[in-house]
């Protein structure tokens, strides 16, 4: 098991996403600075160990959100109208700067036909219109029935979280506890890359929650066990995420970290 990189911002991390290409080592991570209502973008490059960019993105505010990464591009919906929890309108941005590269109004994204081509939808009335849109100019164009699309590669593995009155959750804290020398888990996120079983447990310590990801192999010979944050209000989504061998974690709320599963 190698560690990778490690990297802490001030805003905290909201969203973490990898890019859709298997080959690819890019990950895309949305922050948010909720004192001054701010939300900015980076993109992380697992291959060189740096930061490429982090910025603030042309065109967005405190509630657009990340939505997709794929081909060259990152994609995030704006929300213009807060009170209504449905996106209104597409971004899209260059992934090797963070630069925008065009903005579609009253369009939503459905998902990627090709490189070039992606399905979006506009809403009329109480449906939506599907259409197809040139990924790299946000030219919308009719949609197309006879064109064949690329079947979706699953890439991204995201753990399974159990809790008590779950059939499997009383063996698995069981076993975490035997492991750690008696924590008594109130939540477990459950990953596989054999031969190593991954969880991000939580306990409460103190009238407080804490998270700890474990690792250990199928012959319960201990890899790893790490303090992933304290004095949570709860328990997280998606703090862990498993990429081929590379296996994401995020740390304290605004430490993105990882390592190879080797």
């Amino acid at each position: 098991m190698q560690n990778l990189f490690s990297f802490r911002f001030s805003e905290n991390i909201w969203r973490v996403m990898p890019d859709a290409d298997p080959g690819s080592a890019l990950w895309v991570i949305e922050l948010r600075d909720p004192d001054r209502r701010e939300v900015s973008f980076a993109v992380i490059d697992l291959d060189s160990l740096v930061l490429k960019w982090h910025r603030q993105v042309e065109g967005t505010d405190w509630w657009t959100s990340l939505t997709a990464f794929m081909h060259n591009r990152i994609y995030l919906h704006n929300y213009r109208y807060p009170e209504v929890p449905e996106p209104t309108d597409l971004i899209a941005v260059d992934e090797t700067a963070g630069l925008l590269s065009w903005i579609l109004p009253n369009y939503i994204l459905i998902k990627s036909v090709d490189q070039n081509l992606l399905e979006v939808a506009t809403k009329q009335g109480d449906h939506f219109k599907h259409m197809y849109c040139n990924a790299s100019t946000g030219q919308v164009m009719p949609f197309d029935t006879s064109l064949r699309e690329n079947a979706d590669e699953v890439i991204l593995k995201e753990p399974v979280r159990y809790r008590e009155g779950n059939m499997y959750f009383e063996r698995l804290a069981q076993f975490i506890g035997d492991v750690t020398g008696g924590h008594i888990p109130v939540a477990i996120d459950y990953l596989e890359k054999r031969p190593y079983i991954i969880f991000s447990y939580y306990i409460y310590e103190q009238d407080k929650t804490v998270q700890y990801l474990l690792i250990v192999t199928d012959q319960k010979r201990h890899v790893l066990h790490e303090k992933l944050s304290e004095q949570r209000e709860g328990t997280g989504r998606s703090t862990m995420m498993l990429k081929a061998s590379t296996l994401v974690y995020l740390k304290n709320s605004n430490e993105f970290s990882s390592l190879t599963l080797s």
